[in-house]
């Protein structure tokens, strides 16, 4: 008996999560919070102070890309090395170098120094090509959806096991 009412409580438990909840489409909405930035000028920065290129090269990317003019972040990272490089490629009508590179200072309580600071104009492809490549097959754009796991009924396992 104390087995049965084990098995009933722990079925009642498991099957109270419900797995039929239809997946919520999250890729429209973060299409329209973040609208795509188009770099017209590249700063590449020297920063000490960076431990690893995944955590501190995160916080650096999230404070970055907060300011909403920022397209790109990319490190030459060594983990040795104790000034390491950042090129960030934004538009200089929505953000300016130097609020770049104060958001890069005051990240995790001044954690990171900010060296030698040089600038790069970037000109944009014509708008024909740019056509041309999202229609062709050499598109680089990557579809991020949802996806889900259907678990079975636990309650149809347990009561199937107690016949």
């Amino acid at each position: 008996m104390k087995k049965f009412i084990f098995v009933a409580t722990l079925g009642v438990i498991l099957s109270a999560c419900s797995t039929d909840v239809a997946p919520e489409n999250t890729t429209e909405t973060e299409e329209i919070a973040t609208a795509e930035v188009q770099p017209n000028q590249v700063l590449t920065m020297e920063i000490d102070g960076m431990v690893c290129q995944m955590g501190c090269g995160g916080s650096i990317r999230k404070g970055l890309k907060a300011t909403n003019g920022v397209a790109s972040v990319e490190f030459d990272f060594e983990e040795e090395r104790k000034t390491n490089i950042a090129k960030i490629a934004f538009d200089k009508s929505i953000v300016t170098s130097e609020q770049l590179i104060k958001v890069v200072a005051d990240l995790n309580d001044g954690q990171f120094l900010v060296g030698t600071v040089s600038f790069e104009d970037v000109t944009l492809p014509a708008k024909s090509s740019k056509t041309k490549l999202k229609d062709g097959d050499n598109s680089s754009k990557v579809d991020v959806s949802n996806s889900s796991i259907k678990f079975p009924n636990l309650l149809d396992v347990f009561s199937g096991l107690l016949k």
